[in-house]
Formats: structure tokens, C-alpha cells, sequence
């Protein structure tokens, strides 16, 4: 019996010591993972916590963490970034061939019909306008987007940068108001050519599309192209958000260190003041029984005559006598 039960012990013992390792080597804890389970007894314990974690441990952990996390656009603004990114090619395209068929639709009814070579010049002019502004639009958006990287890393520019940027934008805005002349023209005409009696609306409708026609491009070029940025700079701002977490998870921890250690030192005070006035209370009930038992003990000791009475009645007989 007595070596069924030695070996029984022997390998619970063996199978604690696997389970309590779990193939990290025995004692060594600086090899074990953030969130490893302690276990004893073959009873799982809770998880280690940072309370109880070394310094390299909880470095380690924070690293898992702040790596395992998601950084970056989550999916549905990667899908849009996609569409951006073709609506960037299509849209110039598309201005382009709007534009400059409204332009070449007015000037090509002024021309007589057999006039082939007059039509074909009225849609040259008409794409070398619309393309001329394209090229700015785009020009002037990377120029001002260099120049504000520029600012930002160095913190000033030189001033002919400056002036070329605001050269460009002023050939765009001369380019935009040829480019709404020659719509709101081509609209005029369409109005006029359908006799409605109520212009009003159909002039506010006019303005309305001229102008979102323009703000259209002016949105591509200028602020769309810098929606998406490069990967090297969502790299950068991926370390620069893992850095923050980075930080406040050790001051978290550290916080919870300090509320810990300032909650196990006042139930520490409160433990001795406890110990301390039980001992004082066992003090008095014991300086108390101690003083009854000599109490008692005087009561019931025999009472034994003192030398000076004795002295003094033998005087009283002597001189009697």
C-alpha cells in the first residue's frame, strides 16, 4: 500500500512540475510569456497580473500588446480609398471631355456645317484650353502640397517657391473663370433654344452647376490627391500612435502599482492598530485580573500582630507592675 502511494506521489509530482513549467524550464520566469497561467496542485489559478509580473515581463507584455493591435484605415476606408484613387484618373478625364464638348457644342453651331476644318480647330482650342487647366490644377496641388511639407520639416520655405505656388493658383483661377464663362454660355444657350417662360430657376440652376462643376475639379486636385497618403507616412504615424500607447500603459500600470501598494500599506496600518489595541485590551484585563488576585489574596491572608503593638503593651505592663 505504502508503494502504490509513493509512486502515486511521484508522478503527480512529475505532472505538477510539467504543468507548472509548460516547457519554459523549471524556475526559469524571466522566459515566460505575459499571460502565462500559473498553475499549483493541478488546480488553475488566475491569470498572471501585472502586479505580480517582473519588469522585463511586463515590457514584453506591453510590446505583445501594443504589436498585436490593429494600426492603420480600418476596411471599409481602404475600400474607399480604392475608389478615390480611380475617381482621381477618371475625374480630370471626364472634365476634360465635358468641358471641352460644351465648348466645341456652341462654337461648332456658328460654323457652318461643311466647315470641317473650322470644327476640327473649335475642338483643338477647346481640349488645349480644358488640358491647359488640368496640368495647372495639378501643378499648382503638388507645388503647394512640396511647399507644405517643405514648412512643416524645415519650418520656412524659400520665397520663390512661394511665388511660383501663388503664380499657379492665379492661372488657375484664370483658367476657372474661362472654364465658367464658356459653361454658363453653353447652358444660356440650351435654355434659350428650350422657350421655358420661369428663367429664374433656370438661371439659379446655371450658376448652381457652373459652380459645382468648378468647386469639382478645384476638390479633385487640390484636396482629394491628399486624402491618401503614402505608406511610409502611415508607417511613421502607425509608430507615432504605438509610442502613445506605449506610454500610457506603463503609467497605467504604474498607477495601479501605487494604488496597490498605498491599499496593502493602509490595510497594514489597519491590521497593527487592530494587534495593537488587542494587546493593549489583554494588557488591561490582565493588569486587572492580576490586581483582583492580589486583592483576594490580602483579604484571606491571617492577620499577624505587628512588633510596635507588642512593644508597646509590654511597656504598659512594666510599668504597672
Amino acid at each position: 500500500m505504502s508503494l502504490v502511494s509513493t509512486l502515486k506521489r511521484l508522478v503527480v509530482g512529475k505532472s505538477e512540475v510539467k504543468q507548472s513549467t509548460n516547457g519554459y524550464g523549471d524556475g526559469d520566469t524571466d522566459t515566460l510569456p505575459a499571460d502565462f497561467n500559473i498553475e499549483a496542485m493541478g488546480k488553475p489559478h488566475l491569470r498572471l497580473t501585472t502586479s505580480e509580473m517582473s519588469q522585463e515581463q511586463l515590457r514584453r507584455r506591453r510590446v505583445n500588446l501594443i504589436e498585436s493591435a490593429k494600426f492603420g484605415r480600418p476596411v471599409h476606408e481602404q475600400i474607399m480609398l480604392v475608389a478615390l484613387r480611380i475617381w482621381l484618373i477618371v475625374a480630370p478625364i471626364l472634365f476634360v471631355a465635358l468641358t471641352a464638348s460644351e465648348v466645341a457644342y456652341i462654337l461648332t453651331h456658328l460654323v457652318p456645317p461643311d466647315d470641317k476644318q473650322g470644327n476640327i480647330i473649335i475642338w483643338g482650342g477647346a481640349i488645349f484650353i480644358d488640358v491647359a487647366m488640368l496640368f495647372v490644377t495639378f501643378g499648382v496641388a503638388i507645388k503647394r502640397r512640396d511647399v507644405a511639407e517643405k514648412r512643416e520639416v524645415w519650418g520656412a520655405v524659400s520665397k520663390r517657391e512661394e511665388a511660383e505656388v501663388w503664380f499657379g493658383t492665379g492661372l488657375w483661377l484664370i483658367f476657372a473663370l474661362i472654364n465658367i464663362i464658356s459653361q454658363t454660355a453653353f447652358l444660356l444657350h440650351v435654355i434659350q433654344k428650350s422657350g421655358s417662360t420661369d428663367m429664374t430657376l433656370l438661371y439659379i440652376f446655371v450658376a448652381s452647376r457652373v459652380v459645382g462643376f468648378i468647386l469639382g475639379d478645384a476638390s479633385t486636385a487640390f484636396f482629394l490627391a491628399k486624402v491618401d497618403s503614402s505608406n511610409l507616412k502611415q508607417i511613421a504615424r502607425s509608430e507615432r500612435e504605438k509610442a502613445v500607447l506605449y506610454r500610457d500603459i506603463s503609467a497605467a500600470e504604474g498607477e495601479r502599482k501605487l494604488v496597490e501598494a498605498k491599499a496593502e500599506a493602509d490595510i497594514m496600518l489597519v491590521q497593527l492598530e487592530v494587534q495593537q489595541k488587542r494587546e493593549d485590551a489583554e494588557f488591561l484585563a490582565e493588569l486587572k485580573r492580576q490586581t483582583f488576585s492580589d486583592i483576594l489574596e490580602r483579604r484571606n491572608a491571617p492577620t499577624l500582630p505587628s512588633k510596635s503593638t507588642s512593644t508597646v503593651r509590654r511597656l504598659d505592663r512594666e510599668t504597672g507592675a
